[in-house]
């Protein structure tokens, strides 16, 4: 099913029409070859789970008019203070997404996103009567993919700020907890090119 959603995300663009941008201003940040880079940071939550934050540093270049592929990195951590917490759970990761940016406006535009991160998760799990824990903790190699909804606001000619919700998702095992949740986040962009 993820493997859909996100080649889904990749070609839906091929064969939809793009919407008439009317302001040139806004074609300069989504217009075709451009190039921008950014940061995002966040929160992810889900319900008695700890609550993690995250950081996501990104470049951005448009393929064609409001269709874009970006490549970034990701860093993910737990910040609550419960039981489950007191183990701490990190992630730090890089991979592609993809976006459509759909009614674009003057200053406004919404867009849809896909993507997938490669890297690794520490939980630094200890128990001295547990026999799975260890000292250094479990690492393991794995993938993050989401798939979420944004709002684009152009600031001036070349910078904007954005607002995404996404639906994370993130291996567990028996060894580590869940950590798929719904996460938020905002960022500021910049364009280079």
């Amino acid at each position: 099913m993820k493997r859909c959603v996100l080649l889904l995300g990749l070609f839906l663009p091929l064969f939809g029409s793009a919407q008439t941008v009317f302001d040139e201003h806004q074609r300069d940040l989504l217009g075709k070859g451009r190039l921008n880079v950014g940061i995002s940071a966040g929160q992810g939550y889900k319900g008695s789970r700890p609550t993690t934050i995250f950081y996501s540093p990104k470049i951005q270049y448009f393929l064609a008019d409001g269709w874009s592929v970006t490549l970034e990195g990701r860093y993910l951590k737990t910040t609550s203070s419960d039981y489950l917490s007191s183990f701490p759970f990190n992630y730090a990761g890089a991979g592609l997404s993809t976006r459509y940016y759909f009614l674009r406006g003057n200053r406004f535009a919404l867009f849809a996103q896909v993507g997938a991160l490669y890297g690794q998760s520490n939980y630094d799990r200890f128990e001295p009567t547990d026999p799975f824990s260890t000292m250094n903790g479990i690492h393991n190699m794995n993938w993050q993919t989401n798939a979420g909804l944004g709002a684009h606001y152009r600031v001036g000619r070349r910078w904007s700020v954005e607002a995404t919700v996404e639906r994370s998702w993130l291996p567990s095992s028996y060894l580590t907890p869940d950590y798929n949740r719904w996460q938020a986040g905002i960022g500021i962009n910049y364009r280079l090119k």
